[in-house]
């Protein structure tokens, strides 16, 4: 598959070195075990993309709200 140098361009990406310690490395562990998640690098996507969700809905919310007023 030929990928055009202007789609590489356009691709975000960002690399996270980091120790997970406490409760969220918790997280983690029992996801995995569960098969919720196949890796913590999906593990940390998939929260990423469920607090994206949560902060699209809380504005909207906001947005709603102050259109009434």
């Amino acid at each position: 598959m030929n990928v055009s140098k202007e789609n590489v361009r356009s691709v975000s990406k960002i690399r996270i070195n980091t120790l997970i310690v406490g409760e969220p490395a918790q997280w983690l562990g029992e996801w995995k075990q569960r098969g919720i998640i196949t890796s913590y690098s999906d593990g940390i996507i998939q929260a990423l993309k469920l607090y994206n969700e949560k902060q699209v809905e809380q504005d909207l919310k906001k947005v709603q709200v102050d259109s009434l007023l």
